[in-house]
């Protein structure tokens, strides 16, 4: 077994740099997959419908990107969280929730579309890479 003694996202870094994708979608997940080693968002005790719903209500472009960001994290690296609904469920709400924040944004910020479309395979390699 192999110890890494750098910061996590410099791991992140090292081993997402094999992901094939533009790199600034791999930047934005390597960013995603550190800030939760200190995030205090959890939605693992609530119900991501009604998350989704009062983002939706609100037009919240925080509450989009923090549900899309989890459900990226947990379906890559957790999915034992993601268990009050099916899989292709929560990769819908990941990827619906990117695609607000892109058309928040007037669709000025590519990145959030690319998370969108590229959601289940992203999601997939980043766990393969990183779940040998």
């Amino acid at each position: 077994m192999e110890l890494f003694t750098g910061t996590v996202n410099s791991f992140f870094q090292k081993e997402l740099s094999v992901l094939k994708c533009d790199p600034v979608v791999r930047a934005y997940i390597v960013g995603v997959l550190s800030d939760f080693k200190t995030s205090k968002i959890d939605y693992s005790k609530n119900s991501i419908t009604s998350v989704y719903s009062e983002a939706s209500f609100n037009n919240d472009f925080i509450k989009f990107q923090s549900i899309a960001d989890w459900l990226f994290l947990c379906s890559s690296l957790y999915p034992e969280h993601l268990n009050g609904a099916s899989i292709d469920y929560y990769y819908s709400i990941g990827q619906v929730s990117y695609y607000k924040c892109y058309k928040l944004l007037n669709r000025q910020l590519l990145v959030y579309e690319a998370m969108s479309d590229l959601f289940i395979p992203l999601v997939k390699n980043v766990r393969k890479t990183i779940i040998k």
